[in-house]
């Protein structure tokens, strides 16, 4: 059954590729230029701590703008500017969430149609650059530069196509992207990144592999204010709702946490007052501190984060080279900047 599954999903995304390879004119070139950050697997790449380290690197040489889908909001089949300190509306995804908190000053356009958000945002806000969150599959814009995240934490029984495994797409497509980015190496044994550059070397020949690395920033309080070491020590209930929450673990464990319980939700998952209420009634009795991603502390209100004594993870993905991703993609011949930055 799953064969034939996969054989109707590969009808499926061949015939969408095809069709806006053949009608062209329906397919954007906006005047800024465009750098597309994507998966070819079902999310939980690390994707977003990459992105924000593009937007650091290129926001002081150029003018930016972030296109996102705003998946399972309510701008999704609509549009919105999200840009400053607020009050924003209830419903924005985490990305945007977490993305406004770190980056007030760079626009943000939520809509499934990046088509359209990349028209009103090149008259309204007339960017140098556009960052196009999870775009590989995305057809309607042309794409300067296209950069694929994949998880060095996956398995190769994951490296089939959906639903027998977790690609969007056929492996063949690596060959069309600029960079492939290896994520999460610090987290697997150095056999598995081994392999899977091989893999991917043998199936992309041609497209440069950067080895990145994830590094913990350390636990802050939920005023943000970073924690004494010996608070790591601590005995811990951790909770998320992240593709790969194995790898949310994985960094909690190099600070030297106690992981007593581990609470997984759904990726994207909001949580309602009932299920903070019980969390924190676990960790009471369980005597445990309560953890969290920073991309699912940005779903919870300051008064329940206050209430529950929150402690929050921050992270920051970078090259295992220690070069910034701009100059790592330039020496393999890649550049970010635009042309006339």
């Amino acid at each position: 059954m799953k064969r034939i599954l996969q054989s109707v999903y590969l009808l499926l995304t061949t015939f969408e590729r095809r069709f806006f390879e053949i009608f062209s004119f329906l397919v954007y070139r906006p005047r800024a230029r465009v750098i597309s950050v994507g998966n070819l697997s079902m999310g939980g790449t690390g994707k977003t701590p990459v992105l924000f380290e593009l937007l650091s690197e290129l926001e002081q040489h150029s003018k930016l703008c972030v296109l996102s889908r705003g998946y399972r909001s309510p701008w999704e089949r609509s549009f919105y500017h999200l840009q400053g300190f607020g009050p924003h509306p209830q419903g924005l995804t985490d990305e945007a969430l977490l993305l406004n908190r770190r980056f007030p000053q760079i626009p943000v356009l939520l809509g499934k149609n990046r088509h359209h958000a990349a028209i009103v945002g090149e008259q309204r806000l007339r960017p140098e650059v556009f960052l196009l969150d999870d775009g590989f599959q995305y057809r309607r814009l042309s794409k300067d530069v296209e950069l694929l995240l994949w998880d060095a934490m996956s398995s190769p029984d994951e490296a089939q196509l959906l639903p027998a495994g977790r690609l969007r797409e056929p492996v063949f497509r690596l060959r069309q992207v600029d960079a492939i980015l290896l994520t999460r190496c610090e987290s697997v044994p150095q056999d598995k990144i081994d392999f899977w550059r091989a893999w991917l070397n043998e199936r992309a020949p041609n497209v440069p592999i950067i080895s990145v690395k994830t590094e913990c920033e350390g636990l802050f309080d939920h005023n943000g204010n970073r924690l004494p070491t010996s608070e790591s020590k601590a005995d811990y209930l951790a909770f998320s709702a992240i593709g790969r929450p194995d790898s949310f673990y994985a960094q909690l464990a190099t600070l030297g946490c106690q992981l007593c319980e581990r609470v997984e939700f759904r990726d994207h998952h909001c949580f309602n007052d009932a299920e903070l209420q019980k969390l924190g009634q676990l960790a009471r009795d369980r005597k445990l501190k309560l953890v969290c991603t920073e991309k699912d502390f940005c779903k919870i209100s300051n008064k329940h984060a206050t209430e529950l004594n929150l402690r929050v993870l921050k992270i920051r993905t970078m090259p295992v080279s220690q070069r910034s991703f701009t100059e790592e993609l330039a020496a393999q011949g890649v550049q970010l900047r635009p042309r006339l930055a």
